[in-house]
């Protein structure tokens, strides 16, 4: 029988329905247990489940356990713990995990995993093979894009440096620069240049327009 929802009481801070946790979508408020708030939730394998609040927001029930089937799998083929599985586990984590440390630079900013990766790391491993040293780790080319076949490589520290989003190329009175060039030349911030940017300033204004001196 699946739990019921009832309406969210105001003594609780923290509404979590519709957010996603891992596979979970919450669905709903279905109570308390022993003072702890408890939901209804969708993993995408279609099962539902009742999961306290604090093993969603903590990262501890990320699935209905379909994940931990198919990380036994992994382990049946001899690929757990390896580079490419690790990195597989942390690509998920940043764009799914709200607890994780890079979330805000990844999830945060709408970053997704494309289905395919998701569901299965042989997928990702067919699509990337393995990884070609120790100085490799994955990088995705656009980096306001997901994580998807065509947009991701293993990539050295140099060359993920190389394409940081603050080395755009930005093309001004006939010479064209990085951001962070731009930025050390005019004395503007790399953030404000790209805002400007963003919101559609031409590459001239945004670059010799002065900032407006703050209101007190």
């Amino acid at each position: 029988m699946t739990a019921k929802i009832i309406p969210v009481p105001k003594s609780v801070k923290n509404n979590l329905t519709g957010q996603r946790f891992g596979r979970w979508t919450v669905l709903g408020y279905t109570g308390a247990v022993s003072g702890k708030s408890t939901w209804l939730c969708q993993c995408e394998c279609g099962r539902k489940g009742v999961v306290q609040g604090s093993q969603l927001t903590g990262g501890h029930s990320l699935s209905c356990g379909c994940r931990r089937s198919e990380n036994m799998a992994f382990l049946k083929h001899g690929r757990s713990r390896t580079p490419e599985h690790n990195a597989w586990k942390a690509m998920n984590r940043r764009c799914y995990t709200p607890t994780n440390a890079q979330y805000p630079n990844y999830g945060g900013r709408g970053i997704k995993v494309c289905q395919r990766w998701r569901d299965s790391f042989d997928a990702f491993y067919a699509d990337m093979g393995p990884r070609p040293s120790g100085e490799h780790s994955l990088d995705r080319i656009d980096n306001d894009g997901d994580y998807e076949p065509g947009n991701c490589r293993w990539a050295t520290r140099v060359e993920q440096g190389n394409n940081r989003r603050t080395n755009r190329p930005i093309t001004c009175k006939g010479q064209t620069r990085t951001v962070s060039e731009w930025a050390a030349i005019t004395g503007l911030s790399e953030e404000v240049i790209l805002y400007r940017l963003k919101s559609g300033w031409t590459a001239d204004r945004a670059l010799t327009e002065p900032l407006r001196p703050s209101r007190r």
